[in-house]
């Protein structure tokens, strides 16, 4: 079978035999495409939690705006200082934050500056002013501790406890009735709350990022040691073809036949080298180029089926592409990589079907042509149905799972026919067999001939 069919992404795998590599390969350096959707996210990431801080502070200005005014209406002999104390803790936590962007040590005492002159700002007024009983006291104290939340679960505590101390003592200070003290409880609850959702919270941020971690080092790994094996499976094939041309003297027919076989295995190595570095493509978010040319679906699926006769007919299966009786609608696709996509629909049928027949169809559907792979063979468990087309799955049928594969072709077809604008689906019943259906969009123009 031929090399370059079986590759889904590139165009001629199979020119690598031709081409001369260096002995060494160094790890891929990640390009700026590569990195681009990474850091994307990590920005999105740090922009949402700006804006969170942004709502935050600008509450907070708010609500400062709203003590000056209140102080103002109340004619309180401390309306100057009180409105001075006010306003400097609005400058010191403008200055710190802004500080903060450039030295780390700022960033990591900013939220406990923060915690300590909120409090005692709105303290100072509560107990100059005689707000101590009053409800918006305690309102902006649990304003206050449930802000700090978002900078972490110690920032939070350290915030709540401050907070109930303050309160607690300014209530003693000014002999408050025992039934005020009832306010702790309900400060304590809607603060504990708040600092229970945000260890819930932080734990979850830590599992994803380790989540995300470890997909990273795969992909990473992935694409390092797909482009060390090229070098390797090149070299194994100039050596192979020295052997096989007998330029190192003639080889018997049984010594032919084991270099016959390592070939073989080297192709399925290099078809498998060539599924890892599309996925590395793939998944990086970089554009994949699609060599789009007006084609007849049936041409392509009779050329893949004549390929897979032998095979299939030495198995005792019998292959047939029942055709229309009528050309369909051309479609605009990149022959190398749907070819290989019906390819690789065809070659599972053959291997996953024991005795039967596979039947190829095509035919339009709407604004789509559907190209249909059906199969006697094992079929596909329910449970198995789902997964089908993620990455590196294999079924855990022992019929199944003992085929050789990698658990690569069928996710890397959906991707192709998706981003030809169609989709890939499956019916199958377990011990009956199975039926691989994919569309892609006719041509939006048919006066190409």
């Amino acid at each position: 079978m031929d090399t370059k069919e079986n590759n889904l992404l590139t165009s001629s795998p199979a020119a690598l035999k031709a081409t001369k590599v260096p002995k060494s390969v160094d790890p891929p350096q990640k390009t700026a495409e590569e990195k681009a959707p990474q850091q994307e996210d990590r920005e999105i990431e740090e922009q949402i939690k700006a804006d969170n801080k942004k709502v935050v502070h600008a509450v907070r200005i708010v609500v400062e705006a709203g003590m000056i005014s209140a102080l103002y209406l109340s004619r309180s002999p401390y309306f100057l200082p009180l409105a001075l104390v006010i306003t400097l803790n609005e400058v010191i936590s403008q200055t710190l934050i802004y500080l903060a962007k450039s030295n780390q040590l700022i960033k990591k005492i900013t939220p406990y500056v923060y915690i300590f002159t909120s409090i005692s700002t709105i303290s100072s007024v509560a107990y100059f002013t005689g707000w101590v009983i009053n409800d918006f006291y305690l309102i902006y104290l649990i304003h206050v501790s449930s802000a700090t939340v978002g900078y972490g679960l110690k920032v939070g505590l350290v915030s709540f406890l401050l907070a109930v101390a303050t309160y607690t003592s300014l209530l003693h200070l000014y002999q408050a009735p025992s039934l005020t003290y009832l306010r702790l409880p309900i400060l304590s609850i809607l603060v504990f709350r708040l600092l229970v959702t945000q260890r819930r919270y932080e734990k979850i941020e830590g599992l994803l990022s380790n989540v995300l971690n470890i997909e990273k080092a795969k992909g990473d790994f992935i694409s390092i040691a797909s482009h060390n094996l090229r070098t390797p499976v090149a070299a194994i094939y100039g050596y192979i073809d020295l052997l096989l041309r007998g330029d190192t003297g003639k080889l018997g027919q049984e010594q032919s036949d084991y270099v016959k076989k390592i070939k073989n295995n080297n192709t399925e190595l290099e078809r498998l080298t060539e599924q890892l570095l599309q996925i590395s493509i793939l998944e990086v978010g970089k554009e994949v180029n699609l060599f789009k040319q007006p084609s007849q679906i049936e041409v392509i699926i009779e050329g893949v089926v004549d390929n897979f006769a032998p095979v299939a007919s030495a198995k005792g299966v019998e292959i047939v592409f029942k055709k229309e009786n009528y050309l369909l609608s051309l479609v605009d696709i990149d022959v190398e990589k749907i070819k290989a996509v019906i390819l690789n629909l065809i070659d599972n049928a053959v291997k996953y079907t024991d005795k039967g027949k596979v039947e190829i169809k095509a035919k339009e559907e709407g604004d789509f042509i559907a190209v249909s792979v059906t199969d006697t063979g094992s079929g596909i468990s329910k449970e198995d149905l789902p997964k089908l087309f993620t990455k590196f799955f294999r079924s855990g049928n022992i019929l199944v799972y003992n085929k050789v594969g990698t658990g690569l072709g069928l996710y890397l077809g959906k991707k192709i026919v998706e981003l030809h604008g169609g989709s890939i689906r499956v019916e199958s019943v377990e011990g009956v067999g199975s039926t691989f259906i994919f569309t892609i969009p006719i041509a939006k123009t048919n006066n190409f001939l």
